[in-house]
């Protein structure tokens, strides 16, 4: 294995326990909101989250449209570490580079949920 690899690992490592605790330990309120009084693009990102690990789809895309696209994009890296690992093949650069060059959508996908959540007073 690869120190690339090793640290990827341990980043998601800590993003998964750091996720964990934020989404079903703590309560945390978005800073953004607190400051400007009005919802950023990731309001509704964490009831989302909780909403979409009990199986409420609807409920977690209601929440916040970036809640299953997100959760996806972070499953299918998942998957590609653990098939490069297993394949010492390199197509995590690949999948990246995918998501960067198709960076208008997403930017388009962060102004919608931005401006949804404004208008729903997420």
């Amino acid at each position: 294995m690869t120190n690339k690899y090793k640290f990827i690992l341990l980043i998601f490592g800590i993003l998964l326990v750091f996720g964990i605790l934020v989404v079903f330990v703590f309560d945390i309120n978005c800073l953004f909101k607190s400051i400007f009084n009005i919802s950023c693009p990731g309001c509704g990102l964490t009831r989302g989250f909780r909403e979409l690990f009990h199986g409420n789809l609807i409920e977690a895309f209601n929440y916040n449209i970036l809640t299953i696209p997100i959760f996806l994009f972070l499953l299918g890296c998942i998957v590609v570490i653990i098939y490069d690992l297993l394949k010492k093949s390199n197509y995590l650069e690949k999948y990246l580079s995918f998501f960067a060059k198709h960076y208008l959508i997403i930017i388009f996908l962060i102004v919608l949920s931005w401006v949804l959540n404004i208008i729903k007073g997420v």
